[in-house]
């Protein structure tokens, strides 16, 4: 049967109360009526239906009045079982039509790799049962690979998370007694029911991502928008559906599928510096307003429900364990406990789902040094290390998710809401043996609502580095939902962070980023090197797409680039700077913010610059001028005996604003220009910061 289909008649049946289940008995019986007629009454009809057209769904608004004896859902199966026989036989009579997969027909071969979920649940709502997965209630995705002569489209699941995980903004894990009102980064995404999804397969050649509209919502190419908008994939559509040519690239492929009539956008509670989110959705939820005027500007556009597509190259032998060695641990489906007994080194988890609950985690036994999330695996927990092994690792397409956590869980108070930098959970987390060079692997997983940083190891942190690629972080919509640390030595490859705070952390030496793909909330720069003052050298960040970001605050440095202030010290505070330390040999570059952007760079000079340079930026657009967020600043800094910090060929090259080159020659670089670059006149006239 059709994903759009099924979708709905679980929703009316099985979702609801008595009198929704008894509704939804008439309607889903009426669409199993008209999908015989259609069946029996068009040969074509495989060729048109191939995973449920929208005219099909519309017609669950027929109403049948029978009589108050009947039980819907045997009436709607009876129909059903009716329907697909006649489906089978019209097959019969079309075998020259494309092959279609069925619902839950998956492929793994050495072209392509997907995978389902049986425990799917389509809710958007309210948290899911443990051991289900949330799945999408706005789209299906098939994948056909081009190495197939049938042009088959294989089913790939697609994953949906929500805001808060349907838990509510609650202290206690499972106790919605323990509702409150403090802040956890989340304004108004949970009640204008802000979705985001996800679809993710293994490819090793050009394939075609098949998309359908749950909703019945007919689509066309010219709706259809890809980000990053560089990429340049050839988009067709037929008979409702939108298909998606993606080449092969041994980096993989991360990237937005957004409909033009789904986008949602996030206003502003006023014009000046400190506002807030206002919606018109839900006159009970906070921030409602009765309509929107000149006085809520627009702060960013984003999909009400996005959708992700995450394509990986296939993982090197090295990167998935044997199963069968003495030396592996696999892991039942469910509930999980005894991690830190295991005398065992690697930590599998195969297909399936697994959770810890929400007061519990993976903390391993010093024995673990590799967890290994094989594709279709979902596991619900954080993962500690205790292992002074040369190398961790944390390998496979599996999911990690943080949604049975409550914000800001902390362990050592029952996992409840507690603020505490150091012991809050992280989704990874470990302790760095003392004078032995470790390394944290992570390759291909992906990390689903973290319910604070998403990552943080104590100990040794300078022999401390970390690889990471394929990663992906989707569901950050808590506040202090960081990126990796980026730890001496480190790189950081081909990932999508979907992230509420500090995204790219380069507070280390000799640390190389690229290919990044970004979409930010509403915290802190994307780019963060402040907090305190340090000495860094070697620091290369390069090609990095913000698809999307909202600042509704000029509060929280709302910039490309940032160095915050020293932490817990006001930023106007300027005597902090430690002039023993000096950021050199830095570059930040191939950097482009799509749609409503922040600011190019807020620097608080906590240390001396040398041979710093931000080069080959591009911000599509500034929100509105008076709220503060596109100033970019520079201040002059000095420690505390009033020396000033030094800055030493401090580059801005090729900076634009849309189709604009910000420049000093084009005399539209400061903060009344284009540019709204607000630097300190000292650092201009001396001529050690300079713009072409």
């Amino acid at each position: 049967m059709d994903l759009g289909v099924l979708a709905y008649i679980r929703r009316k049946l099985f979702d609801g109360g008595a009198a929704e289940k008894l509704k939804g008995g008439f309607n889903c019986f009426a669409i199993a009526l008209a999908w015989v007629f259609a069946a029996a009454c068009s040969s074509s009809f495989l060729q048109q239906h191939k995973s449920g057209p929208s005219f099909l769904l519309g017609l669950y608004t027929i109403r049948l009045h029978a009589g108050s004896c009947f039980d819907p859902a045997l009436y709607c199966l009876i129909a059903f079982v009716m329907a697909f026989s006649i489906k089978l036989a019209l097959a019969s009579l079309s075998l020259s039509l494309p092959l279609i997969a069925a619902v839950n027909n998956t492929v793994s071969n050495s072209n392509l790799q997907t995978w389902w979920h049986d425990s799917g649940e389509i809710n958007y709502q309210t948290a899911v049962q443990p051991g289900n997965v949330r799945q999408s209630h706005m789209y299906s995705v098939q994948v056909s690979s081009s190495s197939d002569s049938s042009d088959t489209y294989y089913d790939s699941f697609v994953y949906e998370t929500i805001p808060r995980n349907g838990n509510g903004n609650i202290l206690v894990p499972n106790d919605p007694s323990s509702t409150t009102d403090q802040d956890d980064g989340i304004t108004i995404e949970a009640d204008i029911e802000l979705t985001m999804a996800w679809s993710e397969f293994l490819y090793a050649s050009a394939v075609t991502v098949k998309i359908s509209r749950l909703d019945g919502t007919i689509s066309n190419t010219s709706d259809v928008v890809i980000r990053p908008s560089t990429l340049s994939y050839d988009i067709s559509d037929s008979d409702g559906d939108i298909y998606i040519n993606v080449p092969y690239s041994a980096q993989g492929s991360r990237f937005s599928v957004e409909f033009q009539d789904n986008l949602y956008s996030f206003h502003d509670s006023c014009t000046t510096p400190t506002c807030g989110y206002v919606q018109d959705s839900d006159p009970s939820g906070p921030n409602y307003t009765d309509g929107y005027t000149d006085n809520n500007p627009v702060m960013g556009i984003e999909p009400l429900d996005s959708l992700l597509i995450f394509a990986s190259p296939f993982p090197s032998e090295d990167l998935v364990p044997d199963s069968s060695a003495s030396s592996s641990l696999v892991v039942e489906p469910g509930l999980v406990t005894g991690l830190n007994e295991t005398q065992q080194s690697t930590v599998i988890f195969q297909a399936g789902v697994y959770w810890f609950t929400g007061t519990a985690h993976a903390n391993l036994s010093s024995s673990v040094n590799w967890v290994y999330f094989a594709p279709g695996s979902y596991v619900k927990g954080a993962v500690e290390f205790n292992t002074d092994a040369a190398e961790m690792k944390a390998t496979g397409y599996g999911v990690l998710s943080g949604e049975q956590y409550v914000y800001q869980a902390n362990p050592s108070s029952g996992y409840s809401n507690e603020q505490s930098n150091g012991n809050d959970l992280r989704m990874w987390s470990g302790v760095s043996a003392s004078g032995q060079q470790q390394t944290f692997l992570v390759n291909g997983v992906t990390i689903n609502a973290p319910p604070f940083n998403s990552m943080d190891f104590t100990g040794d942190l300078d022999s401390l580095s970390v690889q990471a690629w394929d990663y992906k972080q989707v569901g950050a919509f808590f506040g202090q939902t960081d990126g990796l640390e980026i730890y001496p030595g480190s790189f950081i490859r081909d990932v999508f962070y979907h992230s509420n705070d500090d995204t790219i952390k380069t507070y280390y030496s000799n640390v190389d980023v690229e290919r990044l793909v970004i979409w930010k909330a509403h915290t802190a720069p994307i780019i963060q090197f402040g907090w305190s003052s340090r000495s860094t050298s070697n620091i290369t960040v390069n090609e990095v797409d913000v698809i999307h970001s909202r600042w509704n605050s000029n509060g929280s440095h709302p910039s490309i680039i940032g160095s915050n202030q020293v932490y817990l010290i006001s930023e106007d505070t300027t005597d902090t700077a430690d002039l023993s330390n000096t950021i050199t040999d830095t570059t930040y570059s191939n950097i482009r913010g799509e749609g409503i952007s922040g600011n190019l760079f807020r620097i608080c000079p906590l240390a001396n610059f040398q041979n710093f340079n931000i080069e080959n930026v591009t911000i599509e657009s500034f929100p509105i001028a008076s709220s503060g967020i596109s100033d970019s600043e520079l201040v002059a800094f000095t420690d505390s005996s009033g020396q000033s910090v030094s800055l030493s060929n401090f580059v801005i090259s090729n900076f634009y604003v849309g189709d604009t080159k910000v420049s000093t020659a084009n005399g539209n670089w400061d903060s009344t220009s284009l540019g709204n670059l607000n630097i300190a006149s000292i650092f201009m006239s001396s001529g050690n910061v300079t713009i072409d």
